[in-house]
């Protein structure tokens, strides 16, 4: 009865991580004051045709396809048409040149003709007017004494409307011009600055809008936030409550976790969460647990790697998972197909997926990695094409590519735990004066006879590049460098080259335990961990289980 207990009492926490994870429509849409905010939003940015009719000082009156859909303060681009461009074999005509010239505001909006004013350019009679479809590069920024999970919830619903290229920023002076001045630093068109004020116990939402390259603020609304809502938003965050201030939420899970991936695996548009027990993999959609969304493995299974990745193009990632299972090492592609997970392919080589690409290594028993790593295509079948160029020594769960302003150097890890930076000729520029913790597994080579340890082999932690940093565990021995008793805490550094040095900053400082995995969620940052000795010493006094792992949840917005 205990374990179907907390089996029940897991569940509901777990829908409860997905619901802040994944969903941003808690609330009833009909009463939801974030979506009115949200709609008013997009409404200034709705794809729309026109021309100018006429002109006279630098107002113009103009013409527009749809005029329900226009708004004051909506700015459209101006283009003239050029020459016609044709066909360079059949001469066809295929269209005419387009040049922008220029950009116009909407200032009054009378019955009859559209009047807008020239906010820069050389406008003509006939020119036309557009506000294209292409996503519009949008500056968010939050005030300091904003609730996270109210902004975190509104920052959602703007991005999954799919009108925006969402920029943050993490800049420190928290007033108009500084923001408006970063925005025109990082190139976007618009600015939206949110704040909060205290009315009578009532939350008040404000919203701002402003182009970015004149400063001109074009639009200003004010919303009441209803306790009710507060309390959907806060509901994961009653479950677990924050650890430090820069943790979100966190979850008690109750078996043990090795291993996590994030990819779209029903092919709904929306990631699913994977965790590997070392034997198994569980897929969590939606916060619904489910045995047919399962790989089971056998107990002789011992998982090594797990990554997501759609190779055949078809809107469903497949799962990848590379094992070690008697000695000897396997890799399984699976795919899920009518409910249930179905295998495109197994063989007995390491898999990892680096980028957009799957690539491959082989491995010999007693001696572990063998041989050059190699991409694999997925053309009529799996099939090996050419070899990765890689410093001599580097395997395939050493490295990751960083992206410098010299070009595209390898970052791998040493056998000893150290980063190496190297160039495209293979010379290493940089080398980590400490080690990061040591890797959590391993094994023994052994001579031919198999009497005779040659030293170990290890599957190295996880490199991902986010935006230009790389991310790297860095685990915190509980006493100085006795690192065979455990790991009192670990942390989330990023990593990235400037020309010159390597500069580091905490992306996650204080993660509690020994970090194990860690998966990128869109903007949310999973980071697996497990306690100190593998023991949950708090939940003695609670009749739960001592075994288990925790993840913690960052944004990774603003960082």
């Amino acid at each position: 009865m205990k374990d179907i207990a907390v089996g029940i009492r897991f569940y509901f926490v777990l829908c409860s991580v997905f619901c802040v994870l994944f969903s941003s429509d808690l609330y009833a849409a009909e009463e939801n004051p974030l979506h009115a905010m949200r709609d008013d939003v997009v409404s200034f940015f709705r794809p729309l045709n026109g021309k100018i009719i006429s002109i006279s000082e630098g107002t113009a009156l103009a013409e527009v396809n749809d005029k329900s859909q226009i708004k004051k303060g909506m700015r459209l681009d101006v283009l003239r048409e050029g020459l016609p461009f044709v066909h360079p074999v059949t001469k066809e005509p295929l269209g005419v040149i387009e040049t922008p010239v220029g950009k116009v505001e909407i200032r009054e909006i009378p019955p009859d003709t559209l009047q807008v004013a020239v906010v820069n350019g050389n406008v003509r009679e006939g020119d036309k007017l557009r506000l294209s479809e292409t996503k519009v590069r949008m500056l968010f920024y939050q005030r300091r004494d904003i609730d996270w999970s109210l902004a975190e919830s509104y920052y959602r619903m703007l991005k999954d409307t799919g009108r925006f290229e969402i920029i943050d920023t993490a800049i420190e002076p928290d007033n108009d011009e500084a923001i408006v001045a970063e925005a025109k630093r990082l190139n976007v068109e618009v600015v939206l600055i949110l704040s909060v004020r205290e009315e009578a116990g009532t939350t008040m939402l404000k919203q701002r809008l402003f182009w970015a390259d004149d400063s001109v603020k074009f639009f200003e609304d004010e919303k009441k936030i209803f306790v009710k809502l507060m309390k959907e938003l806060r509901f994961g965050e009653e479950f677990f409550g924050p650890q430090k201030e820069e943790t979100r939420l966190y979850v008690d899970l109750p078996f043990g976790v090795r291993l996590i991936s994030v990819g779209d695996i029903d092919g709904d548009g929306k990631a699913e969460l994977l965790m590997s027990t070392g034997k198994d993999v569980r897929l969590y959609a939606g916060g619904e647990l489910s045995s047919r969304y399962e790989i089971k493995g056998t107990a002789a299974d011992e998982h090594l790697w797990l990554d997501t990745i759609d190779m055949n193009r078809n809107g469903r990632s497949e799962i990848v998972i590379t094992m070690m299972r008697n000695d000897t090492v396997s890799s399984r592609i699976y795919e899920l197909m009518d409910s249930k997970f179905s295998v495109l392919w197994e063989g007995n080589l390491f898999l990892r997926r680096m980028g957009n690409d799957l690539i491959a290594q082989a491995y010999e028993q007693g001696e572990g990695y063998k041989g050059p790593v190699f991409a694999i295509t997925l053309n009529e079948g799996y099939k090996k094409t050419g070899d990765v160029n890689l410093p001599q020594g580097v395997n395939i769960y050493d490295f990751t590519y960083m992206d410098t302003p010299g070009g595209r150097l390898i970052l791998a890890y040493d056998d000893e735990g150290h980063l190496n930076l190297y160039d495209d000729t293979g010379n290493k520029v940089w080398r980590s004066k400490e080690d990061y913790g040591g890797f959590l597994t391993t094994f023994k080579r052994m001579s031919l006879s198999g009497f005779f340890e040659k030293g170990e082999w290890a599957i190295k932690d996880r490199l991902s590049v986010q935006d230009k940093e790389v991310l790297v565990i860095k685990r915190v021995p509980v006493v100085g460098v006795a690192k065979g008793l455990g790991y009192s805490k670990s942390q989330l550094k990023g990593l990235w080259w400037t020309g010159v040095s390597m500069e580091e900053r905490d992306v996650a400082a204080d993660i509690s335990g020994n970090a194990l995995d860690y998966a990128i969620v869109d903007d949310r940052l999973v980071v697996l961990s497990k306690p100190l000795f593998g023991i949950k010493l708090k939940n003695i006094l609670k009749g739960e289980s001592l075994l288990g792992s925790v993840l913690f949840i960052y944004s990774l917005k603003g960082r």
